[in-house]
């Protein structure tokens, strides 16, 4: 931000994330975290009226030692959510249940399957897993272990992305030439989507609305789901998440008191240390307008305190956030834990890796989630 820093800088300082839980001043725990959550909601500015959730069933398949189910719901009275959601075939019911949350990643023509394993796989997606995951398809690895796994499409991926019935100009000169099998083509219309994001994040802006905003319902939304399933135990649900879905989880954790455990896969930082990053991090992100006046990214998480268990995993050489910022977060995230009496329910942890949630990852947070909801089929 070069020239401008110092501006947004003395801001930030001059706002001092006044509601935070160390400016909280005696106010008690639930009072402080009920303004916390208020303070989020407006700033998400997306409070649609409630629908019943209309759970449709499309088609089920079986695997070793779970099922598949390819599932739609109403998330609001503008538009049905259409999901994944798997549910083991062994041990003991009630499970525990998991709101798995898919990534960003620049890459939007698929979104559940990122996490899901499915037939004839394009070859884009498993390049992407490959990078990203391990290889790995981590909501199967998840069932495996006894979790009901639930996995949407977020708002602008997969299903849910921008369509035309007549392609415009641009959209159809990015793809000419190409054939939907190809990796080629995913690129180009990834790259395409990308640069309309900015035009559909305003676009929310003009009708009240905001991207994160439908986002954290929707995730909310499908904690409603679980809740009502005879399969789920209603008072072990988890969430977990990279990149975007990182951010998702640290919403969905901060403002669903269901939420028991939470994995926070990079993206963790103090905000303002973004600032002397000298390539593009924050463009066309999701976020609240107006709440960072009173709470940072971190401070989200605190919401969730004490009774969530959160894992943070930052990834030592990631591009998005600086060191400092990934570790002043994760600091003041423990303080709070650290003031109520419940450092054990925090845990951060650096590995020396990219952008991403290797198998090393997810491993360690597969335990984490095993310990704080519990369970497992094996």
């Amino acid at each position: 931000m070069g020239s401008l820093a110092p501006v947004m800088r003395s801001i930030q300082k001059e706002n001092g994330f006044r509601l935070d839980y160390f400016h909280r001043k005696g106010l008690p725990l639930s009072e402080w975290r009920r303004q916390g959550r208020a303070e989020v909601l407006r700033a998400l500015s997306y409070r649609p009226r409630t629908v019943p959730l209309d759970l449709k069933v499309h088609s089920t398949i079986t695997r070793a030692g779970y099922q598949v189910r390819t599932i739609s719901f109403a998330g609001s009275p503008h538009y049905r959510i259409p999901a994944y959601l798997l549910v083991p075939q062994k041990g003991k019911r009630p499970y525990p249940a998991l709101v798995a949350l898919h990534d960003h990643g620049g890459y939007f023509v698929h979104g559940k399957e990122k996490l899901v394993h499915t037939e004839n796989e394009h070859p884009a997606l498993t390049e992407f897993k490959q990078e990203l995951y391990g290889g790995r398809s981590v909501a199967d690895e998840l069932a495996k272990r006894g979790f009901v796994v639930l996995v949407i499409d977020a708002f602008y991926w997969g299903e849910r992305r921008l369509r035309y019935d007549h392609p415009p100009v641009d959209m159809q000169a990015a793809l000419k030439g190409l054939r939907p099998e190809e990796t080629r083509y995913v690129r180009a219309l990834n790259n395409w989507l990308g640069l309309r994001r900015h035009d559909m994040n305003s676009s929310l802006f003009l009708v009240g609305a905001t991207w994160l905003g439908i986002m954290n319902y929707d995730d909310r939304r499908s904690v409603d789901l679980l809740v009502s399933m005879p399969e789920v135990d209603p008072h072990r649900i988890g969430c977990v998440g990279l990149s975007i879905g990182g951010m998702r989880s640290t919403y969905l954790a901060g403002m669903d008191s269901r939420i028991k455990a939470a994995i926070i896969t990079g993206w963790m930082t103090a905000l303002p240390t973004t600032f002397d990053i000298t390539h593009s991090v924050v463009a066309g992100l999701p976020d609240a307008p107006g709440l960072h006046a009173r709470l940072d990214h971190p401070d989200v998480a605190t919401l969730a305190a004490p009774e969530c268990a959160i894992f943070v995993q930052n990834c030592g050489q990631d591009q998005l956030f600086t060191r400092a910022g990934m570790e002043e977060a994760a600091e003041k995230i423990r303080r709070v834990y650290q003031d109520l009496g419940h450092a054990e329910r925090f845990q951060m942890k650096f590995y020396d890796v990219p952008h991403q949630f290797n198998v090393q990852m997810q491993e360690e947070a597969f335990e984490w989630l095993e310990k704080w909801v519990g369970g497992s089929a094996r």
